[in-house]
């Protein structure tokens, strides 16, 4: 029971699980708004992407910064959030282009998905490594 209790600590404690709950937690919101403004209100499909890629972003950032990478310090939040921003941006632009234009030949939430697996590929890389990062110190 121990050697669990341990195994759990650890995972919660390591960055690349954090990253996955908060992922996972973002595209169940995204995932449902835009299945609800775009399959159920019949809102454009290219809008209701929209709305639900920002919408879930604004949580993503809160919950990445905070508790994935645990940055809180108020100095880095506008270098936080200006990194953020552009890969956000390069984000926004694949996830409307690609399921735009693979939603022709698959269901729009599938595209959703396959857009979302694709985007994981680099995210993490880049929040760990160019985004919640702390300013070094002066020494």
């Amino acid at each position: 029971m121990q050697k669990t209790s341990a195994l759990v600590i650890y995972l919660y404690r390591h960055h690349f699980v954090r990253y996955l709950v908060v992922g996972g937690s973002t595209f169940v919101i995204d995932f449902g708004l835009l299945f609800t403004l775009h399959g159920k209100a019949h809102v454009n499909l290219a809008i209701a992407t929209s709305l639900a890629y920002w919408i879930s972003i604004a949580y993503n950032f809160a919950l990445n910064r905070h508790w994935t990478f645990s940055q809180r310090d108020k100095s880095d939040l506008r270098r936080h959030l200006s990194t953020y921003l552009v890969l956000l941006a390069f984000n926004y632009l694949f996830t409307v282009i690609f399921v735009s234009l693979v939603s022709h030949s698959l269901n729009y939430l599938v595209a959703k998905a396959i857009a979302v697996a694709i985007q994981m590929t680099w995210t993490y890389f880049a929040y760990k490594n160019y985004i919640f990062t702390s300013k070094p110190q002066p020494e």
